[in-house]
Order: structure tokens, then sequence, then C-alpha cells
């Protein structure tokens, strides 16, 4: 029982991080109605940047947060004026932003590659003075602890500005029809843009975590938790934020269990055989889809 206990609570921290990173994808599948797989490359820069801060500048990586966020927002904008902006009035447009985005995926990778010289590198241990606790048979960490409260507190902002703010009714707008936004007076390009520095930054504090927690960076990180990410976003439902952190806190105990009771190598399959599941009998996920939330 305690066994299963703990393995919940690591679950439950590490669905907290998928959840931030499946919420990226989902803001730009709500937004614009496209796969933005060049994403698994931003969250690879974002563990990138906080490497760069942290262990060769010796900032805290609370610290380097804040400036990784906004690194890896920038990056995802650039990824949309350069990958997606120019092929969304094709008649065809979401299949060529899909390839067009693969495309960007591809060359970040090997330019990550290519910065990293094809190595892996590791955070420093003085990048999070991180210290252990006991709740009673659960035992769990003070950067636990922060990934998941900082996750929660992201999630509740964005929902809010999502479903309460003028912004928010500005990107619902978008996702519904972009040109009816256009003639609503809706400037489009701000709006995207703007959702894509969002999902980018959230990229960029997961990766950040998940290179401290894990303390393994590669240029194929982002493209390890794709799998992941897209499970939690199909489980949570895609056009809520809110489920997609219980999509992202569901796919973290799942893939926990695996790696508790079996092994690390089924972790990916369990995933994936939940995400079929799903796909099979539930395909709108637990909560609003994308189409549910343009309507509101």
């Amino acid at each position: 029982m305690d066994f299963l206990l703990q393995q919940t609570v690591n679950g439950i921290v590490l669905g907290s991080v998928y959840a931030l990173y499946a919420s990226g994808f989902g803001l730009v599948m709500a937004n614009l109605r496209i796969f933005h797989v060049a994403h698994a490359a931003v969250f690879t820069w974002g563990a990138i940047f906080a490497w760069e801060l942290t262990a060769r500048l010796g900032w805290s990586l609370l610290t380097a947060l804040p400036l990784v966020a906004v690194l890896a927002g920038l990056l995802n904008v650039l990824a949309y004026f350069l990958l997606i902006r120019h092929v969304l009035h094709r008649r065809d447009s979401e299949m060529a932003a899909f390839i067009s985005s693969m495309g960007g995926l591809i060359v970040l990778a090997e330019l990550a590659h290519h910065y990293l010289g094809g190595s892996v590198v590791r955070m420093t241990d003085d990048a999070f003075a991180s210290t252990p606790l006991s709740i009673g048979p659960v035992r769990i960490t003070t950067l636990h602890l922060t990934m998941v409260c900082l996750a929660l507190v992201i999630v509740a902002v964005t929902s809010w500005l999502l479903a309460r703010t003028e912004l928010g009714r500005e990107i619902r707008t978008v996702a519904f029809n972009r040109d009816t936004a256009a003639i609503l007076g809706v400037n489009v390009e701000r709006v995207s843009a703007g959702v894509f520095f969002a999902s980018g930054a959230m990229a960029g504090v997961a990766a950040s975590f998940v290179a401290m927690a894990f303390n393994v960076i590669d240029a194929e990180l982002g493209s390890a938790y794709l799998v992941i990410a897209l499970a939690a976003m199909v489980v949570g439902g895609f056009g809520s934020v809110g489920g997609m952190l219980i999509g992202g806190l569901i796919i973290g105990i799942v893939s926990t269990y695996a790696t508790g009771y079996l092994s690390s190598s089924y972790r990916d399959l369990a995933v994936f055989v939940l995400l079929l599941l799903f796909l099979a009998f539930k395909p709108e996920g637990l909560f609003r889809t994308r189409a549910e939330l343009t309507r509101v």
C-alpha cells in the first residue's frame, strides 16, 4: 500500500509537468486546428536554455525560469511566422501546416544536436536546492512540490485568461473562424502569435523541470515525451486547459505505475494503449473538445 501511494504521488508530480507540455499543444490546436509538432523541439530548446542559464551562468533554476519561458515563447513565435503563417490560407492548410511544422522539428532538433555537440548535458546540483520531505510513508522533495504548485498556478491562470478576459474571447473567436474574427476587428496575427508565445513559454517551464528532475538533456528530449503529451491532450480534451491538467495527471500516474510495477520499458507502451482506448471509445476526451470551446 505504501508503494502504491508513493507511486501515485510520483505520478501526480510527473503528470503536472506533462500537463504543461500538453497544454501548449492544446492551445495551438484549439486556436489554429493544427498539430504543431515543432513544439517538441521548442521543449528541447527550453531545457537547453535552462541548462545554459544555470550550468554556464550560475543562475538558480527559479531565477532562470522567467527568462527561459520568454526565450522558449519567442522561439515558438518565430516558428509560427516561419513555418505556419504562410500556409494558413491554403485549402489544405492543416496538412500543409503539419508538414511544415514537421520540417521545423527536424531542423530545430538538428540545431540542438550540433549545439550540444551530440552529447548529453546535465543540470548542476546547486541549480535548485531541493530538500527531501516525508509525509507519513510518502517521500517528496521541495523540487516536486514546486513543480506541482507552479503547474497548477500556470494552468489556473491560463484557464482564467481564456474564459474571463477580452484576450480569451478573441482567442476563442479566432479559433472559431479566422476570417470572421478579422471582420469583427480582432487582430488575428497578434492573437495567434500570442497563443504561440504562451504555448512555447509553457513548454520552456515544463522542460526546465524535466531537465532538473531527470538531469538528462539531449537533442531528442522533446520528442521523447511527444507521445505522452499527445496522450494527455487526447485524454483531457483538445479544447480544455483544465482538462489537459487532468489528462496529464492521469498519464503521469499510468506511466509511473507501469514503471514501478513492470519496467521503464513498458512506460510508453502503457501510455500508448491508453491513448488508443480513448481514441476508440471516447475521442472527445474527458472534458470539452476544441469545437465546444470555440462556441463559448
